[in-house]
């Protein structure tokens, strides 16, 4: 879809709603006038055509008779009355006698080689060829007809000629009709130069005519345009003034129809503007309420809003005049109240710094209640750790003395051995000096060895007895030793079970100490908002008793102005008790009194508050104020 093609009304239509009167009024003259013009060029144009198919259908006609002479002897031929020849020559004679348009044009004969057969003006063409013969545009015109009718049978061809004693080509045409039998081409021609005569002539007349209706048209819309767009701007100009606030400007105009009914009727605003509501507004700057409006209908609305603002103001400066002398009163009152409570708003303020100093003092008691239990606690789990470290390491010991019992059991196992073996070889030393013995000389030597061997058996058999003796005591010392540590570590385990208890029970306390200061920390909070919000109510209770002085003095001179203003009074229209006020100017307000804020010293609380708990507040309410 095109755009702008489907916006253009739409631009159109906002074009035309910016344009004044008489633009629009030329713009509707205008295309009237277009449409005119228009219309007149379609009536031109049809007439153009119409003259043109006159000529065709004439210049058919004309040539379809001299074809009839032609085909009549062709019949004359064919019949056998003439023979050929003589049939031919007496078409050729008849048909160059044929003159039509009052003598002036003829007809010729040529067959579509294309060669001429018979041109009465012409006879010297007789015979001859034609296809070179063309007209000053090179249009090979005799070509071209033998074309239209060897295909068609007849047809029109127009192009540029001639006129006989004249060298001026000009647009001539040509219908020519083709006889089958003896294959001749008849054609004639007319010159188009008084068609196109009669058209300029037909062109000219309507060009006048329509300058002439442009004219008056423009003539007629620039005086109506004048009368319509003159007035309209003298009202727009008088709308301005009124817009404005002046009402001094009337339209004046003397004329009948509608746009002087408008003027009148505009004229007839003004007055009744200046006359009613402005008279009546004056009266009402002045403080005159002693006026009344009567609206001309029920749809008058600005009469009716002016009548019921003069009701409606007399009413109220009434029950503000009767307000006033209550202001008055109840300000002294107010005063005095304010005073009252800003004293006790004072008091209350010393005795909260007093419970804050305290709660302070109590919080850094908690606070190092807190800090204390907390040590207590680290020193707690650093025993605990300890007794742990301790548990264990007699664990590894009991099991290293259950290693050392059972290395000792083995050693004497081994040693029983050692005891055995001695034995044994105590007996074979002694078999060995008994043999030596029954050998006499020579086993002497054998024998000395064999004692020897003996008191070796002896010493281990000695050395093995003492150590097993030695080992059994080692055994039963760490028999006795792991007895001890068994006990032992059941003491540790005491101790342990007791830490840990002792451990529970600090931390605890290390707890509850860190809720309290916390319980304390936000009392103290609390406190400090209660004290502010104390200070506040002092400062109000002062802001109130200044202002209540300030009241007492606008409402004296609220009493001065309202004595200006006139009120009516029932049906009568009176004036309220004033012996001819002056026009008071307003006062500077007085001085307010200086307030005196008891001003609260900065605590600086000992306990550290937490990021997460900043915007912690205590509730001030009957319900929540002794929670804490």
């Amino acid at each position: 879809m095109d755009f702008s093609t489907t916006c253009q009304p739409n631009l159109s239509g906002e074009a035309m709603k910016n344009l004044n009167v008489s633009m629009k009024i030329f713009v509707l003259s205008m295309a009237l006038v277009v449409g005119f013009t228009l219309t007149v060029g379609w009536v031109y144009g049809r007439l153009k055509d119409s003259l043109y198919h006159g000529k065709n259908v004439e210049i058919e006609h004309t040539v379809e008779s001299a074809w009839g002479v032609v085909d009549h002897y062709a019949q004359e031929y064919k019949s056998g009355t003439m023979s050929l020849e003589e049939a031919q020559t007496a078409a050729k004679q008849a048909v160059s006698h044929l003159r039509f348009d009052e003598g002036n044009n003829y007809f010729w004969i040529q067959d579509a080689t294309p060669n001429m057969v018979m041109h009465p003006i012409k006879p010297d063409l007789d015979g001859k060829s034609l296809s070179g013969s063309t007209d000053p545009s090179g249009k090979a015109l005799f070509v071209e007809m033998a074309k239209v009718a060897s295909k068609n049978g007849q047809g029109f061809v127009d192009y540029q000629w001639s006129k006989p004693g004249t060298t001026k080509p000009v647009g001539k045409i040509s219908f020519v009709k083709l006889q089958r039998d003896w294959g001749w081409i008849v054609g004639a021609g007319l010159y188009l130069d008084d068609i196109q005569a009669e058209l300029n002539a037909i062109f000219y007349a309507v060009l006048v005519v329509v300058s002439v209706v442009i004219l008056l048209a423009l003539a007629l819309v620039y005086f109506v345009s004048r009368g319509i767009s003159r007035p309209l701007k003298h009202a727009v100009e008088m709308l301005s003034s009124l817009e404005a606030g002046q009402l001094s400007s009337r339209m004046n105009l003397n004329q009948k129809d509608e746009v002087g009914q408008m003027a009148a009727t505009m004229d007839k605003f003004a007055d009744s503007l200046q006359n009613d509501i402005v008279a009546s507004l004056r009266k009402l700057a002045d403080g005159n309420l002693d006026f009344d409006v009567v609206p001309h209908s029920d749809k008058d609305e600005i009469r009716g809003a002016l009548k019921a603002l003069g009701n409606d103001m007399n009413e109220i400066m009434s029950q503000v005049q009767v307000a006033g002398e209550q202001i008055a009163a109840g300000s002294t009152e107010v005063s005095d109240s304010s005073q009252a409570l800003s004293q006790g708003a004072t008091e209350s303020a010393s005795s909260l710094e007093e419970i804050s100093a305290s709660m302070q003092e109590l919080s850094s008691q908690i606070q190092l209640s807190a800090d204390n239990a907390g040590q207590a606690s680290q020193l707690a789990d650093q025993a605990r750790t300890a007794a742990d470290s301790g548990k264990d390491s007699m664990q590894d010991m009991i099991g290293a003395m259950d290693d050392i019992s059972a290395s000792g059991q083995d050693i004497a196992k081994i040693i029983k051995v050692i005891d055995e073996i001695a034995f044994q070889t105590n007996l074979l030393a002694l078999n060995a000096a008994v043999e030596a013995a029954r050998a006499g000389q020579h086993g002497k030597g054998f024998a000395v060895v064999a004692e020897e061997v003996r008191n070796l058996a002896a010493r281990s058999a000695k050395a093995a007895s003492e150590t097993a003796e030695l080992i059994e005591g080692s055994v039963k010392k760490a028999e006795n030793g792991v007895t001890i540590a068994d006990r032992t570590a059941s003491g540790f385990n005491d101790i342990v079970q007791s830490i840990v208890k002792v451990t529970d029970l600090v931390a605890e306390i290390a707890s509850a100490s860190n809720e309290q200061a916390q319980g304390v920390q936000q009392v103290s909070i609390g406190l400090g908002q209660i004290d502010q919000v104390t200070q506040q109510n002092t400062a109000s209770a002062e802001e109130g008793a200044a202002a209540a002085e300030e009241l007492s003095s606008q409402a004296d001179q609220l009493r001065q102005m309202l004595g200006r203003f006139v009120l009516k009074q029932g049906q009568n229209r009176v004036v309220m008790h004033q012996p001819e006020p002056e026009p008071v100017a307003w006062q500077e307000p007085k001085p307010q009194v200086e307030r005196v804020a008891y001003e609260r010293k900065p605590h600086t609380l000992p306990v550290e508050r937490t990021p997460e708990k900043d915007d912690v507040q205590i509730a001030l309410d009957d319900e929540e104020f002794g929670r804490y």
